[in-house]
């Protein structure tokens, strides 16, 4: 009898889940009430985003210029510099005996003729450039400006910003060749001058400043190169990383052995890979980088601040004499400043060698405050969003940039809204969701009548029962 009641029992419980299962599982018009125990959830926030590619470069000069001597028109004197040595623009480099005393005048008249075109071709360029007026808005096809000295033709981003800094970076650098065109004319000048003056005696000056890294005992060509003092670092990038990075991205550079972290941009980036291109190897392409110093905006920024506050001060309101005492220790303070800000500058510069190797970080996205979600809480581009009525939602997501655990929310869900994670195998469409009960608040404390006013909703409850 026992063994029957027992076995009864079993079967009506098994047939109790069985039915209850068959219920739940055929219930399209959703009549039986789902419930979702969610033990683990997080609300969307926001946060800058980075995606980076990290490689490693090294330090090298900007520029390699090279000098050359033809031995055609005389004989060769002397180098006046030395391997290593520090130059700059009208320093002699070597001296030479010319053949033909006329025919080397004629040349150097000729020379100068031509750098004197070269720099009116490049002022009439800058002028133009700085006078060309870039659209406020962005326009449909991308502005241009023809270059009528050097006959060709400047285009522009649509995007205004950018625009402006196209044109900024033309003028910055026909400014950098227009002052090595002045320091070439200044060069062929004082070797006309020297000529006339010896009547067979030309010293080659240098129109360039920087680090003499060669020179060539043999007079092979070029005898002598002259490295730029400025520095930026130089990398290599497989195929992969090649389609992800371009000219523009941010950087940043650290060299670990003088723990000097710099930020910078790519400047160049090879379209065509290094050396031979075989089916067996990968192809690798050159990128280079060029880097500002921190300390200069740093101190600057520090400087304006100091005069900020001395000018706001109080006690320094009373009287024109002390008004004039604190311009004078404004002045001196921004003075004082910017003089450190010059030797800090200077000193990192001496702390930077060719050769250097570094750590460089490029950024290839970027998206400031974006909205973010734990990458784990996201299945197959749906999450469990958790409404204020109560219910789950199954809201389908557009993901972006992926940095450390975090995930870039392009659409879906907004910053506050609470997302459901764990266990997932509750989780159904439109159920009502329970959570953990917080059993480390102070219950004393919630039904306190010092804190709140309990009672009301109490006996409201209760009424409406």
């Amino acid at each position: 009898m026992q063994k029957a009641k027992k076995r009864f029992l079993q079967v009506a419980i098994v047939l109790f889940i069985g039915v209850n299962f068959v219920l739940v599982y055929i219930d399209d018009e959703k009549k039986v009430d789902r419930i979702a125990y969610i033990s683990d959830w997080s609300q969307v926030n926001q946060m800058d985003m980075e995606e980076k590619l990290h490689t490693s470069g090294v330090l090298a000069a900007t520029e390699a210029n090279h000098v050359y001597f033809d031995p055609q028109t005389g004989s060769f004197n002397e180098f006046l510099v030395k391997e290593g040595s520090q130059v700059s623009a009208g320093d002699a480099l070597f001296s030479y005996t010319v053949d033909n005393y006329y025919e080397a005048e004629s040349n150097l008249i000729q020379e100068a003729d031509q750098v004197e075109g070269e720099i009116a071709a490049i002022q009439q360029a800058i002028t133009q450039m700085r006078a060309y007026q870039i659209p406020q808005t962005n326009t449909e096809a991308s502005p241009s400006l023809e270059i009528t000295s050097e006959e060709m033709r400047v285009e522009f981003p649509q995007d205004p910003i950018q625009a402006n800094l196209v044109k900024e970076q033309y003028i910055v650098e026909k400014e950098k060749e227009l002052a090595q065109k002045n320091a070439a004319l200044t060069s062929i000048n004082n070797q006309l001058q020297e000529l006339q003056t010896t009547g067979d005696t030309i010293t080659v000056e240098s129109p360039y400043e920087g680090r003499v890294a060669s020179v060539s005992s043999s007079l092979q060509d070029p005898i002598i190169t002259i490295e730029s003092a400025s520095l930026h670092a130089e990398g290599e990038l497989t195929e992969q990383e090649r389609t992800l990075v371009q000219a523009g991205l941010p950087v940043e550079i650290s060299i670990s052995e003088k723990d000097i972290s710099l930020e910078g941009t790519i400047n160049h980036v090879s379209d065509a890979p290094k050396g031979n291109v075989t089916v067996k190897d990968d192809s690798i392409y050159p990128f280079a980088a060029t880097f500002e110093l921190d300390e200069e905006e740093a101190n600057m920024e520090g400087a304006k601040e100091e005069k900020e506050e001395t000018v706001e001060n109080p006690e320094a309101v009373g009287s024109s004499d002390t008004m004039d005492q604190t311009e004078e220790k404004t002045t001196d303070g921004t003075e004082a400043s910017t003089k450190d800000n010059e030797n800090q500058e200077a000193s990192i510069e001496q702390a930077l060698l060719p050769g250097y190797h570094a750590d460089v970080t490029i950024i290839t996205k970027s998206s400031e405050q974006a909205t973010v979600l734990y990458e784990d809480m996201i299945a197959q581009g749906n999450v469990w969003k958790m409404t204020k009525e109560g219910n789950l939602l199954k809201q389908k997501v557009d993901t972006g940039i992926l940095m450390n655990s975090m995930l870039e929310i392009t659409s879906g869900v907004t910053v506050g809204d609470a997302v459901a994670a764990d266990p997932e195998s509750q989780f159904r469409q439109q159920a009502t969701f329970i959570t953990p009960i917080k059993w480390d608040h102070s219950w004393k404390r919630i039904i306190s009548p010092r804190d709140t006013a309990w009672y009301e909703p109490f006996l409201i409850g209760f009424l409406s029962r």
